[in-house]
């Protein structure tokens, strides 16, 4: 007697952090920044951050994402309730929703909501992999978020309902045509598998208040970002998005010519110290050290990141100089 294979069970990751590369602009609206910047860096260019609430179906290119303003949190019944009625290619509500340990406990009774409408919580584990590369994707996807748009309204409010609606229609557009470019082939067969199941559209239910408490922890990836740098706005002429991007800006009376590049000052230090580092018998610690820096300033210096201050440029310098002539102690 043949036995029927049990289906397996629909799994969906929902992360909530403060997004990484989006904020609002009261001048230019939402806005992009090429680099991340930490929140009260952004304060600094009248930038003010915004809550990226997200759902990936696991082990698939299939995500929804929708924004609040910081002091406007969603409860998290709505964004799912939202998101499994209204995003198609979720298929409805999953049998497991995965989270990590910080919304677990910002949101205790998170568990016993999803269970009345049959779904199961499962908080991921500290070395789980698969959650964190979910969020990480959705915060480097959203800043190709922006379509330019006709409207004047570059309000908090319109800015943000705009930007909902361009996360929506991705998401759409996705499902319908966008996955079919995947390389690999038996990606786009579990895709095309899964947009063929019936969706498990939840019944409709009334929801209270806030069901959950923000915290620090939803901008722990500032905890990685180097020194600031300078920044200014750039409007893209083409597609119409304003972008915060790193460096000076040029002087707009600049005439180039055959001469501009003879007279640039241009510094590859960063190049050479790199290069340095990675042929250098020692530890790159041990480099940092002797040059008179941290080697986390080293790492940010070799990979363009942070500049180094006029005293740590002179110690590299002369680290460079020495090394003509000796090794550092093995």
């Amino acid at each position: 007697m043949n036995q029927q294979t049990q289906p397996s069970p629909r799994e969906h990751h929902f992360y909530v952090a403060i997004a990484k590369f989006l904020f609002h602009h009261p001048e230019h609206g939402v806005v992009s920044v090429q680099d991340p910047i930490k929140v009260k860096d952004a304060e600094r260019y009248g930038l003010s951050p915004l809550i990226l609430y997200g759902l990936t179906v696991a082990g698939l290119p299939i995500r929804w994402m929708t924004f609040t303003p910081v002091d406007q949190p969603r409860a998290f019944r709505d964004v799912l309730l939202d998101a499994w009625r209204n995003a198609e290619g979720l298929r409805g509500r999953p049998d497991i929703l995965r989270i990590n340990r910080h919304l677990a406990t910002a949101s205790p009774e998170l568990a016993r909501d999803m269970a009345e409408i049959g779904v199961q919580v499962e908080v991921a584990d500290a070395k789980e992999k698969s959650l964190p590369a979910s969020l990480r994707s959705a915060q480097d996807s959203s800043r190709w978020l922006l379509r330019k748009h006709d409207g004047k309204d570059q309000s908090l409010n319109g800015s943000i309902q705009a930007l909902c609606r361009d996360a929506q229609n991705d998401h759409d557009f996705r499902v319908r045509d966008g996955h079919r470019g995947v390389s690999s082939r038996e990606v786009e067969d579990r895709i095309q598998q899964w947009l063929a199941l019936p969706a498990q559209v939840p019944v409709p239910t009334v929801t209270g208040g806030l069901d959950w408490q923000p915290g620090p922890w939803m901008s722990s990836w500032e905890t990685s970002l180097p020194p600031d740098q300078p920044r200014y706005f750039n409007l893209d002429g083409f597609d119409g998005r304003t972008w915060l991007v790193t460096g000076e800006k040029a002087p707009e009376d600049i005439v180039e010519d055959d001469d501009f590049w003879a007279d640039s000052d241009y510094d590859n230090a960063a190049e050479i110290a790199k290069n340095l580092v990675a042929c250098w018998p020692n530890s790159p610690a041990d480099v940092a050290k002797c040059a008179g820096i941290t080697l986390r300033e080293l790492q940010w210096f070799t990979s363009g990141k942070a500049p180094l201050g006029r005293h740590a440029r002179f110690c590299q310098c002369r680290f460079k100089t020495d090394t003509l002539s000796r090794r550092l102690p093995i």
